[in-house]
């Protein structure tokens, strides 16, 4: 594409649904939730992420046996 056509074209930003409050609402949360994390707490809202994430734990098996 020439130079020429590029200057034609009009940059816009990327919609986004995200206002400056909810913007800081969020940066909010996520310090509250690192400075809990150093603490070696779990936010009351992130319980179980890390489980789901997970996926379900692995039976433990404590003795096979063989019966033929």
């Amino acid at each position: 594409m020439a130079d020429e056509q590029r200057e034609d074209f009009t940059v816009v930003p990327i919609p986004s649904s995200e206002t400056a409050d909810e913007h800081k609402r969020i940066r909010e949360s996520n310090d509250r939730d690192q400075k809990l994390e150093h603490e070696g707490k779990v936010a009351p809202h992130n319980r179980g992420y890390d489980r789901a994430a997970d996926g379900a734990p692995t039976p433990k098996v404590e003795n096979v046996v063989d019966e033929d």
